[in-house]
Order: structure tokens, then sequence, then C-alpha cells
């Protein structure tokens, strides 16, 4: 049976193992008695099923540094690896020499309130799911009884990048996908990067590592196999991060035509300047090489500029522009998240809730229409 006691502002639980032939199992810093108690009786029945319930003697941020060494380090790209190394740094700030075992969904709450104080909710949330993820063997494992994260709010201070600037309206995207069109030139190589992102919704490092032979000009695909590390300076080939990356795209037969016609330019220039780009990139320029991210979003917003396009859209933002475009106009969305390179559609579904929202609210009103006819 369990007790509980009140010290200072806190709840405390205590359990009996006497029949285990074990000490008593103590946990405090919950908010609430019921809180305390709510727990307290998940534990007891463990016990009763006739499991050991030890708490863990690690802090947090300890764990979650073995945890990605063990199982994200290796498997995931230099670039997200940091994303978890900066995960554990702020686990040593935010939650110092916290034992697991002593964390609730209270106290866990208050250290995210706290870290979003200072940082953008698309930071904080990242900072949320990576630390969710690490429990997750805890709780399989059984060592952990409750996932004191699962109800966690995500909140910020406001500065994350205001959603009309990841996104243009169809028009203006029409306009943009034709600028980009008309400027295709083997002189360069930022036009065509940024018109097939703008047509196909690739990553710029999947647009990066594409080399003529993933084009199949027979059956209008673009073959996605690969990604370039171009925020490397040495660059090298990289594979997607998750299977869902290596994927065909298909696109229409005008816009194909037009590469093919490109591809015939780009080999007669560089036939003529006696130039042999490296691997056979699409996107080659015939002195500066592979050029630099930069250097595509400069010529990127010139062409915003150009149009007379206020939205300060970056190169991803093109890649959302794709992908919501084809979600206005009825596009299914595993169709959509497949073509994406998504791991699952839940990241689609998450990257695109102001789109499926808007258009939850048209299907209602096309069935109230309906509904008015009967």
């Amino acid at each position: 049976m369990a007790t509980y006691q009140k010290r200072g502002k806190t709840w405390q639980y205590s359990i009996s193992r006497a029949k285990q032939g074990l000490p008593r199992l103590t946990k405090s810093g919950f908010a609430t008695k019921s809180d305390a108690q709510a727990e307290a009786m998940e534990i007891e029945s463990q016990i009763k099923r006739g499991f050991v319930v030890d708490p863990i003697k690690q802090n947090i941020a300890d764990y979650f540094k073995e945890w990605m060494e063990l199982y994200k380090k290796g498997a995931i790209d230099e670039i997200t690896y940091k994303g978890y190394r900066d995960t554990y740094k702020k686990l040593e700030i935010y939650m110092p020499n916290i034992l697991i075992s002593e964390i609730t969904a209270s106290s866990y709450q208050r250290v995210l309130n706290i870290f979003a104080e200072t940082h953008a909710k698309a930071t904080t949330s990242g900072f949320h799911k990576r630390v969710r993820a690490s429990i997750q063997p805890l709780i399989e494992e059984g060592r952990l009884q409750k996932d004191f994260t699962s109800r966690a709010v995500v909140k910020g201070n406001g500065n994350d990048k205001a959603e009309q600037d990841k996104f243009v309206n169809y028009d203006e995207y029409k306009n943009l996908v034709e600028y980009f069109k008309n400027r295709l030139d083997p002189n360069y190589s930022s036009p065509t990067m940024l018109f097939i992102i703008s047509i196909t919704g690739m990553r710029a490092s999947e647009a990066y590592g594409l080399v003529w032979d993933d084009i199949d000009f027979d059956n209008n695909i673009i073959k996605c196999r690969r990604t370039w590390n171009y925020r490397a300076k040495e660059g090298g080939f990289k594979k997607p991060k998750t299977s869902a990356g290596i994927r065909d795209i298909v696109i229409d037969d005008d816009n194909m035509s037009i590469l093919k016609n490109f591809r015939e330019q780009q080999k007669q220039l560089f036939e003529e300047m006696e130039i042999e780009p490296i691997h056979d990139f699409v996107c080659y320029h015939p002195f500066k090489k592979i050029v630099t991210l930069s250097a595509v979003q400069n010529s990127l917003s010139h062409a915003l500029k150009k149009l007379g396009i206020s939205t300060p859209l970056t190169i991803h933002g093109l890649r959302h522009t794709h992908a919501s475009v084809l979600l206005y106009h009825g596009i299914d969305i595993m169709t959509v998240s497949k073509r994406l390179g998504h791991a699952s559609v839940a990241i689609t579904q998450q990257t695109y809730i102001h789109v499926i929202k808007e258009l939850e609210n048209r299907d209602r009103d096309k069935i109230i229409e309906l509904l008015k006819k009967l």
C-alpha cells in the first residue's frame, strides 16, 4: 500500500516492496497528490504482476548522450546528428543532474516552458521530440513506468518564421516556374536547380546530387537516389535520410522536353569549352562548378523581386509551395508524401496542417451544399 506525503510544494509517494525483499520505492516532485497517486497505482499494479520496479539511477543528460551515441551516431548524417548534440547540451543546462526517475509530467512541462521563453516554437518542438524519442526504449523495456513527455504542450517565444513566409500562392508559383523555365542556360546553374525543385518538390541536397542518368526521358521520371553534401567544402554523395527518400518523381511531357533541350545545350557548350563536369551533374556551372546554396538563394530572391512577390520565400519554401499546390488541387496526401520523400504520411500531415485545415473547411462547405440538394 502506498503512502503519500507533502514535501514543501510537491508531493511524494512511498511504496512497500517487503514481499519482494526490496526496500521501499520512493519518488517525489509531483505537483499534486493525484499525480503521485496515479503513478503509484500503476507501479503497484506492476509489482503485483511480478515486475521488479527500480528507479533509474542516471540523470537525463547522461542518459540522452549514451542513447544518441548508441542509436543515432553513424545512422544519420552529421547535420542531423548535430541536432542531437545540441539537445544534449541543452539538457545539461536546463535539466542539470536531474535523475530520470525524478522527472514528472509537470516538472518536464515547466522545463519546456522555461526553454520556450528564449527559443522559437520550432526549436522547442525539436528539443521535445528528441527527448521523447530517447526515453521510448526505457518505456518499452519496462524501466520507465510513465512517459512524462506524452502530454507536453510545446510553446515558443513567437520568433518562428511566419507561416505565410514559407509559401507563395498558386499564381505566384506559376509565375516563378515560368521565370525559371525561361532562364535555363547552361552558362548558369541556379535557374536550373530552382526550376527542378519547383516542378518536383525535391530537397536542395537532392537537386544538387541529380545526374543526367537519373532522368528517364522516355517515361517522364526523375529518379531520386542520393543527395549531395553541399554543406561540406569537399562535397560528396550521401544516402537519403530514410528509405522513403529513394523515389521516382513523375513530371509532364512539356517540362521533360524542356529539360531534354537544356541537356543538349549544356552538352554542346561543355564540349566547346572542353569542360568535363564531375559526375555529369544536371546543375553544374561551367566555371564555378557546384555553386553555393547562398548563390541559389540569391537567384531566387532576385526572381521574387523581378516578379513583384513580397513573400521572402526560401529554397525550402519553394519545395513547400510545390507540395501545397498539389494538396490544394486535390492530390491525395499519401501521393504527395511519397513524392516529397517523407518517411511517413504523418510528417506530411504535420507539415501541411494549415493546408489540410483549409481543405477541410472547403470540403465542409461542399458537404453542406450537397445536403441542401437532397
